[in-house]
This record gives structure tokens, sequence and C-alpha cells, in this order.
């Protein structure tokens, strides 16, 4: 079955994909919430995130009580490929010795 949401169809190839499912048998709000996501990005990568929601709109209203409320939430990310691209073994994490050009040392067993 093809991804109807844009966060579905990048959650098929994502390299992080985070969701979180809420449920409310009942859900009131004294203020309307101010709410916001931003995204700090590098070159090459890619990000979305989207929340699917029933018997909750869009925009809520004060005092309204909703009920058997559901809030799906997913967060996907794919990453660039360099930073895909895990150091050879060869070259160890970067900063550790090996990386820095230093040999392991050996090990005699007698």
């Amino acid at each position: 079955m093809p991804a109807e949401h844009p966060a579905e169809r990048l959650a098929e190839s994502a390299d992080i994909v985070f969701t979180a499912t809420v449920r409310a048998e009942a859900m009131r709000f004294d203020r309307v919430p101010e709410t916001n996501v931003t995204f700090s990005e590098e070159p090459g990568e890619r990000s979305i995130s989207e929340s699917r929601r029933e018997n909750l709109p869009e925009r809520v209203a004060e005092g309204v009580t909703y009920r058997e409320v559901r809030v799906r939430y997913v967060l996907a990310a794919g990453l660039s490929t360099s930073a895909r691209t895990p150091p050879r073994a060869s070259e160890g994490p970067p900063g550790s010795p090996v990386a820095m050009g230093e040999r392991p040392a050996s090990r005699d067993r007698a």
C-alpha cells in the first residue's frame, strides 16, 4: 500500500524515524497553545514532520472538550551521504589514536 502522507513516504527510506501516538478519552484546553516545529539542516539532508489527528482540529478552541482524541506524530530524516558513511576499520572513529595515525599496540599471547 503506498504511503498517503509526505512523512510516511520519507519514512520508507529515512535513516532516522521517530513516531509517537497520543490517545485521550477527553482533552480540554484552557488556552489555545502556540506550537512550532523547526529544523536545522545541512546541505544534503532531508527532514519532515507531520501529525495526523482524530477528533482534534488543527486549531483547537478554548474551553471545548474533545473526546476520543488520537494524535500520531511522525518525524523522519534522511542523512547526507557523508554523514552516513562510517569510517573504515583502519581509520577508527574521529579523534582515536588509529585515526590520528598511531598504530594500535599489539598483544603478545603466551
